[in-house]
């Protein structure tokens, strides 16, 4: 059936997201729809002969179902469905019930994906509904009813960026060695329809060329297509590892806003490429959307408006996620975004950084483990012998950023940790210097100063200038005499377990004692793996990381190492789970009620303390001698 196209793009008009087409477009996807009359005769035959595509409501009502035959959807005019699939490539396994005949527009795959490359507002609509649908769809498979039904919850449903990079790649890698021209490069691109091919000389890749290397440095240029690939490659791209995870990819793609990694073996050979494409088929795409969002805003006034959408994107994904410490990298990671496009702004304004720099995190951001109601921990690392008029430059950029930040919904740090703050600038000299004061005389405000930035990590700036840094710093936390007093302190934080492992609270609630899992067990555990890795002299500031570099230490066995790392991931994901919970309300974030916990959870619970106290007194063994 074809329609009658005035009467179709009048009702188009009507329906978002159609309407934010401009209307050559819109004319142009008229004209490739298609109609069917749905009843019960021609259900079966909508997803056997027209699938995958959009399909959209013109009439009738139909219910959308599971394969179990869970209601996902009541369906009438202007509804939309058959999305997903596209977005995910996956098969289409949900049914469709017809209600009441009618009819409905089919819009092919291969015009649905034209649409999405045109028009942005057109793509973040799907992206969205498609994130509402997934968890529409766990909720009717039983995932989710469970915690709607009693606050006796379990832990949440694995996330997909959970996923190995390896898992994730689908085609292997094309290639092309970097004597190749740019027009059989251009060749290959449309002969296996990819948008990019790795430059690979000797089984080791040298570079990659993207079509935007094609458009922006080639055919802008006027350049010759008989020139070798290697004039106009990216050279040394960032790259990833195929044992790696997908939100690892996400991280590396946020901070250095690139469209394609390349992704490697142990061997450092070529796996394949992941791109942000890949990323939306795992279903998470949100993410993508809205770190690019960030990057795009124009000034600070949009990226406000644009990071008001957080809270309410994070606690769809957090909801959705496999495990606490994705939400906390995640969040870091729109933090950095943040941080950078702040930083950029400023210098539009004020020209660029009149020297090298590093702008630092530290405390929960450096150690990607942020959480909503995390504030912010940073400081600026400066190049020496500075001018007066430089550094008023740099005291300029602190204020605006952290201002920025602020506006943006990051609070201000209560103990102004803040590179706003003087005694939160300084070149390397000026850093070393308090560190080594802070080793040197650990009094319990020194030591909880290196609780927050002895976990750093660069964000913006000099590498080379942040390195330097960092493996100095690291060099003083292996001081005997400041690892011992550590230990010390670690060992003073009880554990919420009485008598016979009762339960004791360390707040009172309402209605009863409550323990805040945060203070008494997350904190803990990352402050003793800080003391470990900082007797190992590592630099990395990830808890879990840490754990995973401390593997063959010979201060902690494998056993206690996997138990730690168990602990904190448990109550990682027990916290999140607890913050849904309270969302929109005056509840504590981070203290809950034990008697609000199933059985089983609270026997989890019980066994992360123990780990934790028979932690703390390992390290006082291991350290405590050596404290003041």
């Amino acid at each position: 059936m074809q329609p009658e196209f005035d009467d179709v793009k009048r009702f188009l008009l009507n329906c978002p997201p159609f309407d934010v087409l401009n209307d050559e477009t819109l004319n142009a996807c008229v004209q490739q729809l298609k109609a069917i009359y749905l009843n019960e005769q021609t259900v079966e035959t909508l997803f056997k002969q027209h699938s995958p595509a959009l399909y959209i409501v013109r009439s009738g009502g139909y219910d959308l179902l599971l394969p179990n035959g869970h209601l996902i959807e009541h369906l009438e005019a202007y509804d939309l469905f058959g999305y997903p699939s596209m977005l995910s490539g996956r098969e289409v396994k949900n049914k469709l019930s017809v209600v009441h005949d009618g009819i409905v527009y089919i819009v092919p795959e291969r015009v649905f994906h034209q649409l999405r490359r045109e028009s942005n507002a057109f793509e973040q609509y799907f992206i969205r509904a498609h994130e509402r649908r997934l968890l529409e769809e766990t909720a009717g498979s039983g995932v989710l009813q469970a915690g709607q039904a009693s606050r006796r919850r379990e832990p949440i449903a694995n996330n997909q960026l959970d996923l190995r990079i390896a898992e994730v790649i689908q085609k292997a890698p094309i290639s092309l060695p970097s004597t190749a021209s740019i027009q059989e490069a251009a060749q290959a691109m449309r002969e296996h329809k990819v948008s990019s091919v790795m430059v690979v000389d000797d089984e080791r890749m040298v570079g990659i060329l993207t079509d935007r290397d094609l458009r922006n440095r080639v055919v802008a240029e006027g350049l010759p297509f008989t020139l070798n690939i290697n004039a106009v490659m990216t050279q040394a791209p960032r790259s990833v590892y195929g044992k790696q995870t997908l939100i690892d990819a996400l991280a590396v793609m946020t901070q250095y806003n690139v469209h394609h990694l390349p992704v490697l073996d142990d061997d450092d050979k070529p796996l394949g490429m992941l791109t942000n494409t890949d990323l939306m088929r795992q279903q998470r795409s949100e993410p993508v959307m809205l770190i690019s969002a960030l990057n795009k805003a124009d000034s600070l006034e949009a990226l406000v408006a644009e990071a008001a959408q957080i809270p309410v994107y994070m606690r769809t994904f957090a909801a959705s996620a496999g495990h606490g410490s994705a939400v906390g990298r995640l969040l870091a990671s729109l933090t950095d975004t943040m941080t950078r496009r702040l930083i950029e702004l400023y210098e539009r304004e004020h020209g660029v950084a009149p020297a090298r720099y590093a702008w630092l995190a530290f405390g929960s951001q450096g150690r990607e483990d942020q959480t909503l109601s995390s504030d912010q921990d940073n400081g600026l690392l400066l190049a020496d012998n500075l001018t007066e008029e430089q550094l008023q430059w740099f005291a300029g950029l602190a204020e605006f950023v952290c201002q920025g930040l602020y506006q943006c919904g990051i609070p201000l740090c209560p103990g102004n940790i803040m590179a706003s703050n003087p005694d939160c600038r300084h070149p390397l000299d000026g850093w070393l210097a308090r560190f080594r004061e802070w080793t040197r005389s650990p009094t319990p405000k020194a030591l909880m100063y290196c609780q927050i930035f002895f976990d750093s990590r660069m964000v913006m700036g000099n590498k080379q200038l942040y390195n330097n840094y960092r493996e100095q710093v690291a060099k003083l936390g292996q001081s005997e005499f400041f690892l011992g007093n550590l230990a010390r302190l670690q060992n003073n934080v009880s554990v919420p377990l009485g008598l016979f492992n009762r339960f004791r609270g360390t707040e009172s609630g309402k209605d009863s004692d409550l323990i805040d899992i945060k203070r008494y067990g997350i904190a803990v555990i990352n402050d003793i793996v800080r003391t470990y890795s900082l007797h190992a002299g590592l630099t990395a500031p990830q808890t879990l990381q840490r754990l995973q570099l401390l593997q063959q230490s010979r201060l902690l066995s494998p056993r206690d190492n996997q138990a730690l790392g168990e602990a904190w991931q448990f109550l990682t994901q027990l916290r999140l789970q607890h913050q849904l919970e309270v969302w929109g309300t005056d509840a504590a974030k981070n203290a809950l009620d034990p008697d609000d916990l199933s059985t089983l959870t609270r026997r989890q619970l019980k066994s992360a303390f123990r780990v934790i106290r028979d932690s703390q007194q390992g390290v006082a063994l291991k350290f405590g001698r050596g404290g003041a």
